[in-house]
């Protein structure tokens, strides 16, 4: 696996997100609990998305955003109290109107994915409540910056989406 840069547009995953396991995030069995693995993922897609262009900032300029249609997590590992994490992050594929996202959440202790999560977003207007198409400019942005991510290789276990053709 390609090691991760902060650069979205760079060969591979791009470091998203960066933490450690919190007190609150321990369940009885003394590890992470899963709901909190969804948690970190998520937020870790909130930054990727900004990072890539599609965030807070695009959504006030052109009123529009993007809505999770199908999402899917596998848990691979435990995490413990304080053990350093990372998620490092893909964007797979797009179309006119899809977006299809990976996520790997690692321990940065021991280097192994505890949990992966891979997910499919539409682009949706926010004025008429309804998918819209990306447009062209910015899709062609996405598909050249989704090309040079996956041009290092696809991260394992995806294929759980209905995905989309780049």
């Amino acid at each position: 696996m390609p090691d991760p840069h902060s650069d979205p547009a760079a060969p591979g995953p791009c470091r998203s997100l960066e933490t450690t396991v919190d007190e609150e995030w321990i369940d009885v069995n003394g590890h992470m609990n899963a709901q909190f693995f969804g948690l970190v993922i998520y937020d870790a897609h909130a930054r990727f998305t900004d990072l890539i262009g599609l965030g807070d900032v695009y959504v006030e300029r052109t009123g529009n955003g993007k809505v999770v249609v199908e999402s899917h997590i596998t848990y691979e590992r435990e995490l413990r109290l304080g053990e350093a994490i990372g998620v490092d992050s893909w964007l797979l594929g797009v179309d006119d109107k899809r977006l299809h996202f990976f996520h790997e959440l690692r321990s940065l202790e021991s280097g192994w994915r505890a949990a992966a999560g891979e997910q499919l977003d539409l682009h949706f207007d926010l004025g008429s409540r309804r998918v819209a198409p990306l447009p062209a400019e910015v899709r062609d942005r996405l598909a050249s910056l989704s090309e040079k991510q996956r041009s290092a290789g696809h991260p394992a276990g995806t294929g759980k989406i209905s995905t989309v053709r780049a």
